[in-house]
């Protein structure tokens, strides 16, 4: 048989990239000077990215640049500007990892082309793959060294940015940003051994099974005490066994806690006297849904964070993966929203129920749309006309 529909109604209507970020003249680290910034891109301009590293590669306060490369684009604006910040004299560190899947050919090149540019090269191990994605730029200003960053949740890669729904976090946060370059300090020497402390970040294989545990198991002792105690996660996996059994313990002890979850999923949601106070939800729409973001309600107070790493075992033990915490209030507002609307959709979600079986949610009298209304969100908030 034949589906009687037309050719038009087999694609999505376009959606413009809002512009949220006016830099009226200024440089993109002075406006960074002024405070935090973060794209949720698709729906936001990645042209914003582009230009901090294109201002890096020709500002001559720049003295040093570091990235990390997961996956890059075949025809990489970003790889172009390291190569003309190279050519400026600038020193440029590039953590590549060769492990990609199905991107090892196309790291490789951009690899080869960089370094004959004069940028430096860092291989990662074979036994533990970089998945962070994070960026530096040190600039020397009076004769002090700024730093300024990127932290993000999906890849360096202008082409999968139009398509993976992910969050970039731009700053000159002191603290954060001196343990990014002692990480990058880490994986140029590749030196896992040893035993950093991090204060603002978590980082595996160091700290990250160790610093979730902590979090949840203050939710344990808020739900013990009679408070609201609340956990959201939003991931790509959920498979690591002892991760799993902490969240079981937290709803046992009352704390509830809502995953969204795009894949794999180990726990079994709604079991009585296990996990009655888990649900597990997942969302499927024009974009791919790629970033984790991680929300402890922690009595009113919430602790926000955002990063690269699922909680998989490859992720807690067997890569390089960085989470950051979202300190700016405004930012912090706008995820609660964005992961309100991912709560409230009954369109294009589906829960998991205690059989692992995908079931519709019940759209109740409205329907809600969650990346529709994130697009409109974000563009409601836009001082670009």
């Amino acid at each position: 048989f034949s589906l009687p529909l037309k050719g038009e109604n087999l694609s999505y209507s376009e959606w413009q990239p809002v512009n949220n970020v006016v830099l009226n003249g200024d440089s993109i680290f002075s406006r960074m000077d002024q405070g935090d910034i973060m794209l949720h891109t698709p729906y936001e301009n990645y042209q914003l990215i582009l230009r901090f590293f294109n201002e890096a590669a020709l500002d001559r306060a720049v003295i040093s640049i570091y990235l990390t490369i997961y996956r890059i684009a075949v025809d990489s604006s970003i790889a172009q500007a390291l190569i003309t910040a190279a050519k400026n004299g600038k020193k440029v560190t590039v953590i590549v990892e060769l492990k990609a899947r199905f991107d090892e050919a196309n790291n490789i090149r951009w690899a080869k082309k960089m370094k004959s540019a004069g940028v430096k090269i860092v291989y990662s191990k074979a036994e533990l793959k970089v998945h962070a994605k994070i960026a530096l730029v040190k600039r020397k200003i009076k004769k002090k060294i700024r730093h300024y960053g990127l932290f993000s949740t999906g890849n360096f890669n202008e082409n999968t940015a139009r398509i993976y729904a992910d969050h970039i976090l731009l700053t000159s946060h002191y603290g954060m940003l001196n343990e990014s370059d002692h990480i990058f300090k880490i994986m140029r020497k590749k030196e896992t051994k040893v035993s950093p402390v991090f204060t603002h970040l978590i980082v595996s294989p160091f700290n990250i099974r160790e610093r979730f545990f902590d979090l949840i198991d203050k939710e344990i002792k808020w739900a013990q005490e009679g408070k609201e105690a609340k956990i959201i996660l939003k991931i790509n996996n959920l498979e690591e066994e002892s991760l799993i059994k902490k969240l079981y313990e937290a709803s046992s002890a009352g704390v509830k806690i809502e995953l969204i979850i795009r894949g794999i999923c180990r726990l079994i949601p709604g079991v009585r006297q296990l996990s009655e106070h888990i649900t597990v939800r997942r969302i499927i729409d024009r974009y791919l849904e790629h970033g984790r973001i991680f929300i402890f309600h922690n009595n009113g107070r919430h602790l926000i964070y955002a990063g690269s790493a699922d909680w998989m075992n490859r992720n807690i033990y067997h890569r390089i993966e960085v989470c950051f915490p979202i300190y700016d209030e405004e930012i912090r507002k706008t995820i609660l929203q964005i992961i309100q609307l991912q709560l409230d959709d009954n369109t294009q979600a589906v829960m998991i129920n205690d059989r692992m079986q995908n079931l519709p949610v019940s759209s109740g009298a409205d329907s809600h749309q969650s990346q529709l209304e994130i697009y409109r969100l974000l563009a409601a908030n836009s001082p670009v006309s």
